[in-house]
């Protein structure tokens, strides 16, 4: 499993990379009219492309005489060999190397004379393809090998099959690190956004495939711990024999590829994300597997509940329920809420200790108001099917107990009510602070709620008076009427729930917006002592006077004590606005702060 993920998360950056090359292709005689004249791009284009075939090439012919060699020695016959292998190896290292040769040669000719094209779109996509291919591929076979070899008895295939991995994982490594080395070499000589920006999807493409290989060998562990734990509680199965023997292999198999995951993720987020003076790669990253592992830890409490809720809510319909037929999947769901929620917090907290105001508060928004959007996505639905399962199903005269949609509307509003209340409050609280008021995430918010609650009334409504207009006219308006158009029903009845409340706070926000206070028309020089934890506390200040502030950071010792949670922001402003000199300095105290401020004149040089 977890190779067969490495091969297609292989395919999934290769697509990306090709799409990419296409669109800066596309757009870049735009980009280079006001550069300094190189090589030909035609040229350039030409060269790049035969050495990256005289490469695979080379590659293959080197791989086939290899893994020749390889089987010769293992293998125990001395006749009937296969010499197909021999002559296409060594066919394909007489055409290839010298292609690849001649060409790459030409192409460091070429830079010698044009500096600038180390900045070469061409040059650039060259390297990390084939950095993103070679990487890949060298993870993808050696973690075949170390299964072949964990896996290995007396049987010769399965020996020159792990072998045989191993070669092509070394060769693939090989590779890379020769390519990654040109990388590091010249990185300083490139200044091109092409760069940059392959650089970039090579990072996270790499790092987003790191977590992902290592979450399903962790699951892979902890599950078949906690399905054998189970299975001997519930189901009175001794771990003995058989069960032993599942565990140890998926142990055995986890363990490898959370060690290829680990690698991988600490090279290319510890080693270089993490370190690069760029941020955007790394705001990408952060984000990315925040909002993902968040949404996957609250889908993943959902099962649990709905798990519980058919055990204390049992259908009519449903055979006699029992523990250890409702609660077979709770070692797979309490599994994924382990690392989901551990990878949650670890990027969360990331964020958290940046020294950037600004992108701490950006980031509260961005997680905020995405899940408090989740929950709303997940209360709607669950309205909307719990109102179709009480209330309509009585239209049938089905009884309740037999809907078994019933259970999975009550989820649906337990988790969904929960996720969005949580975040509602600490997005009302931003908003009494003075933070989110007309910022783009809180207006995207309401407009996408918005925007998607007219398109369903919209279909709604045309679909209930369809059937109306149609039943009235063919006599038989009534019963069969609201029968054919209670899921329908049932959503109005969802959006009538939702939208008005939302409507209601951002008219009301909106007006408040518009009425506001205007600035001070003078702009001073404000420098607050304070601590990183205080960036709600500043971004609030600096809305309030409509201007940024210098925050610096306050080092002395017994100032971690000092808290802004309960300090008055307005009374802080109305201090700023109400001093004399155009340079303020704002310092924080234990039950408020002090306010001083000064011209900026030197008087007397000491």
């Amino acid at each position: 499993m977890i190779s067969e993920i490495v091969f297609i998360s292989l395919w999934y950056v290769t697509f990306a990379y090709l799409i990419i090359c296409l669109y800066k292709l596309s757009t870049r005689k735009s980009q280079t009219q006001s550069l300094e004249i190189t090589s030909s791009p035609t040229k350039t284009f030409y060269f790049y492309i035969v050495s990256f075939i005289g490469l695979l090439m080379t590659s293959s012919g080197l791989l086939a005489l290899l893994t020749f060699i390889v089987n010769r020695s293992l293998s125990n016959q001395l006749v009937d060999l296969d010499f197909g292998p021999v002559a296409l190896g060594i066919s394909s290292i007489v055409v290839g190397y010298p292609l690849w040769f001649f060409h790459w040669k030409s192409i460091n000719k070429q830079i010698s004379e044009y500096p600038t094209e180390y900045s070469s779109i061409f040059r650039t996509f060259y390297l990390y393809f084939t950095a993103v291919l070679s990487i890949s591929f060298a993870i993808y076979f050696l973690i075949e090998a170390f299964l072949f070899i964990f896996g290995v008895g007396n049987n010769e295939q399965e020996l020159k099959d792990a072998t045989n991995s191993i070669i092509r994982g070394l060769f693939s490594l090989g590779i890379w690190i020769f390519h990654w080395k040109l990388i590091q070499k010249e990185e300083h000589l490139v200044s091109s956004e092409s760069y940059y920006l392959f650089r970039d999807i090579y990072l996270f493409s790499i790092t987003i495939t790191s977590l992902i290989i290592f979450s399903t060998s962790v699951s892979s562990i902890l599950i078949s711990i906690f399905s054998s734990g189970y299975d001997s509680l519930f189901n009175n199965n001794l771990i003995i024999g058989s069960s032993l023997q599942s565990i140890w292999w998926d142990f055995r198999t986890g363990i490898i590829g959370l060690v290829a995951g680990s690698l991988l993720w600490i090279f290319h987020w510890l080693l270089n994300i993490k370190k690069s003076p760029r941020r955007s790669t790394e705001a990408i990253v952060v984000y990315t597997i925040t909002l993902i592992s968040g949404f996957v830890a609250i889908f993943a409490i959902g099962g649990i509940i709905n798990d519980i809720l058919n055990f204390i809510i049992p259908s009519d319909t449903q055979s006699e329920s029992t523990i250890s037929s409702l609660f077979n999947n709770y070692p797979s769901a309490i599994t994924i809420l382990i690392i989901s929620l551990s990878l949650f917090f670890y990027h969360r907290n990331h964020i958290r200790q940046k020294d950037n105001f600004d992108q701490i508060n950006k980031s509260n928004q961005i997680f905020t108001y995405s899940f408090t959007f989740l929950g709303v996505l997940l209360l709607f639905p669950g309205i909307t099917i719990l109102f179709h399962s009480v209330v309509m199903s009585g239209f049938d005269n089905v009884s309740i107990t037999n809907n078994s949609t019933l259970v999975t509307g009550i989820t649906f509003i337990l988790v969904g009510a929960f996720t969005w209340y949580y975040n509602w409050r600490h997005a009302q609280s931003r908003t009494e602070n003075g933070l989110d008021l007309g910022s783009s995430s809180r207006r995207a918010y309401f407009l996408t709620i918005f925007g998607i609650g007219v398109v369903l009334f919209a279909i709604s409504a045309l679909t209930i008076l369809f059937f109306s207009i149609l039943h009235i006219l063919e006599l038989k308006f009534g019963l069969e009427t609201i029968k054919s158009t209670r899921i329908f029903i049932s959503i109005i009845v969802g959006i009538a729930v939702i939208i008005p409340f939302h409507y209601q706070v951002y008219r009301n926000e909106k007006n408040s917006y518009k009425t506001s206070s205007p600035k001070p028309s003078v702009k001073k020089n404000v420098t607050i002592l304070c601590q990183i934890k205080d960036s709600e506390f500043l971004q609030q200040l600096q809305s309030d006077l409509g201007y940024s502030i210098n925050a610096v950071e306050w080092t002395d010792e017994g100032i971690e004590n000092l808290s802004t949670k309960y300090l008055s922001v307005s009374k802080i402003t109305q201090a700023i606005n109400n001093t004399k000199g155009s340079q303020v300095i704002v310092i924080l105290e234990e039950n408020g702060a002090k306010v001083f401020s000064h011209s900026g004149k030197t008087i007397k040089k000491f």
